[in-house]
């Protein structure tokens, strides 16, 4: 049960150290009355959240003397922030045997801040609250004494009442202010437009051959287009270029100019079982069309490659006039974190589209076309492979982030909470409560 306090705290924590991170220069230690030390601030020299935790605990292991032995990783969703569990045996202190926890935060275009909060073992899970609270306290204090970052930015713009708007083949939905409206939707992706030219791209997938494949080599060989004309680009290489030249194929075939992209900054997200490669790029695209110059943040995310060599590159994309960058990106914000997908729609839809495919299969056969209809039965089996691969995936993460998927049998919801707590609820109403095993896990819900 401590545990479980604790970890509410630090989710709280994780939240509060992405808003106040740009509030200091240098660490600073603090002496916590009811025991322990909490150590905070700014980490120099480090450019990423990797670099930036092997700071801490580096520091760490030269404030005790000995390497600490640390827990799993876990993250408060929405956050850009990390945190774990340590233990140390403390060679300074004469063997004393130390338990903490160390919080790194990095918001994109902001220097990594830190946390390091310790006591004696036998009384850091009391002790550990009270110096979150007390973390808590000293950001909020710095960050209202730092000097604005520039003189003349204006205040951030209150964000409209967002419309909760349905996909037309009901997959999903968004949530739209007065003047947006969804210029496509499907299987749970949409895209969406506003007055000003701004735009939001959710759940795009583009689906790519590896030409290194045998089967990509034989297909291309044989002059006949590849089964649902993906793009061709070798996975595992660098995301950021197999992203531009996939996005300059797509265009070529759809007869569009190709866009102008112009990136300003990268940053590397956490990557899973599925999804072998992520970043977070903000650029100026210019996509030809008369817009002119837009303020683009993308996640790029690479999907493990499957047998065959086909893989996959998804985007989630906002867009906004330059001119009117700092004015709509509350908005853009407020539209993508409102965006839901209904698994069982999309489940229905996949099927569906895999039977079709089994028939055309069927009647293809019937006209000796076996061999045509074979590589559309291949496409429609790829599709649902993956779909088995993001649940294990999501599975997987779960399992690194100590959190368990609960469903709730009066209403039938699902929900992603902590493992102690999922536990408590199984344990103290196993009628109404019960886990939700990975085969079971709803899209768009649970992964």
């Amino acid at each position: 049960m401590a545990r479980l306090k604790i970890r509410l705290f630090v989710k709280l924590t994780l939240l509060l150290l992405c808003s106040f991170a740009v509030a200091q220069d240098g660490l600073k230690t603090i002496d916590n009355p009811g025991g322990g030390q909490l150590v905070y601030g700014q980490i120099t020299g480090q450019t990423s959240m990797q670099g930036a935790m092997g700071a801490v605990l580096r520091n760490v292991h030269s404030r005790f003397g000995d390497r600490p032995q640390i827990g799993r990783f876990f993250q408060a969703g929405g956050t850009d922030s990390v945190a774990t569990f340590f233990t140390v045996t403390a060679k300074t202190e004469g063997g004393k045997h130390i338990a903490g926890m160390v919080i790194v935060s990095m918001p994109a275009g902001s220097q990594p801040a830190g946390a390091l909060l310790y006591d004696d073992a036998q009384r850091f899970g009391t002790t550990a609250n009270p110096m979150l609270k007390k973390l808590n306290e000293v950001w909020h204090a710095d960050a209202a004494k730092a000097p604005p970052q520039s003189s003349g930015t204006p205040a951030q713009a209150a964000v409209p009442p967002l419309r909760e708007t349905p996909f037309p083949d009901g997959s999903g939905s968004i949530g739209l202010p007065a003047g947006w409206q969804i210029t496509s939707a499907a299987r749970g992706g949409v895209h969406a437009a506003g007055p000003n030219g701004e735009s939001i791209h959710l759940g795009v997938y583009l689906r790519v051959a590896d030409p290194r494949s045998p089967q990509t080599q034989m297909a291309l060989r044989s002059g006949r287009p590849l089964p649902g004309a993906p793009s061709v680009y070798p996975s595992g290489g660098d995301l950021v270029q197999a992203l531009l030249a996939v996005v300059q194929q797509v265009h070529q075939k759809e007869h569009m100019p190709t866009p102008t992209i112009n990136i300003t900054s990268t940053q590397k997200m956490p990557t899973s079982h599925m999804v072998t490669d992520s970043v977070l790029l903000m650029a100026d695209i210019d996509a030809h069309d008369g817009k002119g110059l837009m303020a683009s943040s993308l996640l790029v995310c690479a999907l493990r490659p499957i047998t065959g060599g086909d893989w996959a590159i998804t985007i989630n994309q906002g867009s906004v006039p330059k001119a009117l960058a700092e004015q709509e990106w509350p908005t853009i914000t407020a539209i993508a974190n409102s965006w839901r997908q209904n698994g069982a729609v999309i489940q229905a839809q996949t099927q569906a589209q895999i039977d079709r495919i089994h028939q055309i299969g069927a009647n293809a056969k019937a006209q000796a076309d076996a061999a045509h209809a074979a590589e559309d039965a291949h496409n429609a089996s790829v599709e649902a492979r993956w779909d088995s691969q993001a649940r294990s995936n999501q599975n997987f993460s779960n399992y690194l982030l100590d959190q368990t998927v609960v469903q709730d049998n009066n209403t039938g919801a699902h929900g992603t909470v902590w493992h102690q707590y999922a536990d408590s609820l199984v344990k103290n109403d196993p009628n109404r409560y019960q886990y939700v095993q990975t085969p079971d896990f709803l899209k768009g819900i649970d992964y």
